[in-house]
């Protein structure tokens, strides 16, 4: 045992039942739920230009992170040290090594704050404290490493800011990163098929579905939808917008499990996300326009 485990111990000494929930609860932030809420309301409601730019952010960013944790393969601490650390939640079942969750409310908080920050502090300063209380609660519960959540955090950071740069050189033309997703999509799909390495793989499938997906169909929304999010701002519009959408994305993520065979990361990963993604950058919209909401 190193220093590590031993702050994790440290930590689990103030376990309590309040504990343990608050911990699970602050976790949530780094959980892709978040993210998708997040992007969803920035899509439908706010700004769809920017929601894209912080949709494929994250998604390369988590691409990062599962090529991290492919490569690394570090097990995680309730694993490595069961007598000493406890998994205090369903456990984990991907590698540690960096943290996923630190790396998403990371990237996310990054983002906002670069587009949001200088105008509304309060953004900064959310960002900043999300971050170490996910930090924190991943170690509590027993997922993580200190080395796990400060890699993630990098990740976070780092990668955010240099994609953000990246897709801002494409301007108003920003839908044509499309044809690079695809690109993309297809050759890490052949890369993981010819290293057998597609049934480790299922969050970096999750995303490059989601990534091609969201680029395909928001290429074809700005381009011969042209949904305006802002011609009406009436209130129960919106939040319709948010129910339905919203609600039909949750169904083809949970519903699909259902006749999707688990065994074959294709269909239950990648062609899960690619559907749910499909819709809310292009069925959604085009719903919302043909009953005017």
């Amino acid at each position: 045992m190193g220093f590590e485990v031993d702050l994790i111990k440290a930590l689990q000494t103030l376990r309590s039942p309040f504990m343990d929930i608050l911990n699970q609860f602050l976790s949530f932030f780094g959980t892709e739920t978040f993210f998708l809420v997040i992007a969803v309301v920035l899509y439908w409601v706010v700004d769809k230009a920017f929601a894209h730019r912080f949709f494929n952010v994250y998604i390369l960013g988590v691409a990062v992170t599962s090529v991290m944790k492919i490569g690394f393969k570090r097990t995680r601490p309730f694993n490595a040290y069961p007598n000493d650390v406890v998994s205090i939640q369903s456990p984990e079942v991907s590698y540690s090594f960096p943290s996923g969750h630190t790396q998403t409310v990371s990237t996310v908080g990054t983002v906002l704050s670069i587009r949001y920050g200088k105008k509304y502090k309060i953004v900064l300063i959310a960002a900043a404290v999300l971050t170490v209380l996910v930090m924190l609660s991943r170690m509590y519960l027993g997922q993580h490493y200190l080395s796990d959540v400060f890699c993630g955090l990098a990740v976070g950071v780092f990668c955010s800011i240099a994609f953000n740069m990246l897709l801002s050189l494409l301007g108003n033309k920003e839908e044509w990163f499309a044809l690079g997703a695809i690109f993309m999509s297809v050759v890490v799909i052949i890369v993981l098929s010819a290293l057998g390495k597609l049934g480790e793989s299922e969050d970096l499938l999750k995303g490059i579905g989601a990534f091609a997906a969201f680029n395909i169909g928001y290429y074809f929304e700005k381009n011969y939808i042209r949904y305006d999010i802002k011609a009406t701002r009436v209130w129960w519009k919106i939040l319709l917008r948010l129910v339905i959408g919203g609600g039909v994305t949750v169904a083809v993520q949970q519903l699909f499990k259902l006749f999707l065979p688990q065994s074959e990361p294709m269909l239950y990963c990648y062609l899960r996300y690619f559907i749910m993604a499909l819709w809310a950058s292009l069925g959604a919209p085009a719903a919302f326009k043909a009953v005017k909401i």
